[in-house]
């Protein structure tokens, strides 16, 4: 039964309420059968019995009754349902064969006529005219008219509603057969689906729940597409941002790296030369100092922006220390603030190294565009009313520079910013102060079932 399909399972089961319907009707028939067999016998045998008893007063009168009584007896003989015979003596009467009719039934089985075959009656009407006994007129029930004609009815509607069901089985299996054709175009459009192809295009037809059912797989299948070209579209965007921090970290190390060791190789091969006094020798000495050091911050940065320092072992809230402190002994003119609450047990690694990559790209922007004097970096918690998440991280980064540009939203540096936010369930929101400066903001749900609408303003 498991391996039928949805089609046979309906044709089945239609089958199974035309036969049911069937039996039914024959039950009826068979109810009612009995009870207008037996009625109708004994209508016929009353009958037949005033007849014969009008036909015998009525000879009365006649000098020779004999040859008027075999005609009646012969034209009695004539009757459906009774059968009429002449016993010489009530004793006679009793033995003849009246017991059964069912052999008597031309068309109809046994098994049938015993079903509604009625108890014998048996009539004796004693044929006594002018004081002379002409013998009993026997009068019998005979019912195998009655019980041919109830099997007829029984073969009609037998014949009818099989002829009936047929019709009505062939019409159903193609309605059925049409009704459920759109579940074949909706299998194969999630085939397709499944492997990846989403130009599917399900025509709607059908029953209105399949139709709505074709509409929808059609829209997943937008939605889908959508889906596939926005992960393509990150991806490549990926590969930019990974391209261009390589660029970055190739043109720090060549420009940055390249001469303090052009300096250190011509300091050891001037101290290789001969034998330079002492003062000679110190001052190369701490220009070799010097320029170790120079190497030594510029990997410390290198690192900064590979992998925080201190963020795993310290928190996020040591870390933006660190790092605002790093940005204020590398750029003096800028005076930076940085406000952030020490209870960030609720935060967890992905949004920590999402936090603090918002606020070291916020101040890399600062100091490259925005020509500003002062910047504030705040970090707390922030309650969301009417969000499934109870509290969220927000990350607050102004200054009072020039402001944003219409265009600046196009860099890589924000849309690699807003990806990481966006990565994290987040919403990021870039846009200009009144008057002069430009203010970020990241919102940071602490639970993974936020609605948040994502964008960059």
């Amino acid at each position: 039964m498991r391996r039928l399909s949805l089609r046979w399972r309906l044709n089945l089961l239609l089958g199974a309420l035309l036969f049911l319907s069937l039996l039914v009707n024959f039950a009826l028939i068979s109810w009612n059968a009995g009870p207008r067999v037996a009625a109708e016998s004994e209508s016929d045998e009353t009958l037949a019995r005033e007849l014969v008893e009008t036909a015998l007063a009525s000879l009365q009168e006649t000098p020779d009754p004999e040859p008027p009584l075999r005609r009646l007896l012969a034209q009695l003989q004539n009757l459906r349902h009774v059968r009429i015979m002449v016993a010489a003596d009530a004793a006679q009467a009793q033995t003849l064969p009246f017991a059964s009719y069912a052999s008597q039934v031309g068309g109809a089985p046994g098994w049938f006529v015993r079903l509604f075959e009625p108890r014998p009656s048996v009539t004796i009407v004693p044929a006594t005219i002018h004081g002379r006994n002409y013998g009993d007129i026997v009068i019998a029930a005979n019912p195998t008219g009655e019980v041919a004609e109830i099997w007829t009815e029984v073969c009609s509607i037998a014949a009818t509603t099989l002829a009936f069901g047929i019709c009505l089985f062939v019409l159903i299996l193609i309605l059925v057969g049409r009704a459920i054709a759109p579940i074949a175009d909706v299998g194969r459009a999630i085939t397709r689906l499944a492997r990846g192809d989403t130009d599917v295009k399900i025509v709607p037809r059908g029953p209105p729940e399949f139709v709505d059912i074709g509409a929808k797989i059609n829209g997943l299948a937008v939605d889908l597409a959508k889906v596939s070209a926005e992960n393509h579209r990150l991806m490549h965007q990926m590969m930019r941002l990974q391209d261009e921090e390589r660029g970055q970290i190739a043109r720090d190390l060549h420009d940055e790296m390249g001469p303090p060791l052009f300096c250190i190789r011509a300091n050891v091969s001037a101290l290789s030369e001969g034998a330079p006094g002492p003062a000679v020798v110190r001052q190369n000495v701490a220009a070799i100092g010097e320029q170790a050091e120079a190497i030594q911050t510029l990997l410390r940065r290198l690192l900064q922006r590979l992998r925080p320092p201190g963020l795993d072992e310290l928190g996020l809230a040591e870390a933006l220390r660190t790092l605002v402190g790093s940005w204020r002994a590398a750029h003096p003119e800028l005076e930076i603030s940085l406000a952030v609450t020490d209870d960030l047990g609720l935060v967890g690694e992905t949004v920590e190294l999402a936090a603090y990559r918002v606020v070291q790209e916020s101040l890399t922007n600062i100091f490259r565009h925005a020509r500003a004097r002062k910047a504030r970096v705040s970090v707390d918690y922030l309650p969301l009313e009417g969000q499934s998440a109870t509290e969220a991280l927000r990350v607050i980064v102004e200054d009072d520079g020039i402001g944003i540009g219409a265009t600046a939203i196009r860099g890589l540096g924000l849309t690699g910013m807003n990806e990481r936010v966006q990565s994290c369930g987040g919403k990021l929101n870039v846009a200009a102060l009144a008057g002069r400066g430009t203010r970020v903001e990241a919102v940071f749900p602490l639970t993974p079932a936020s609605d948040l609408v994502l964008g960059v303003a």
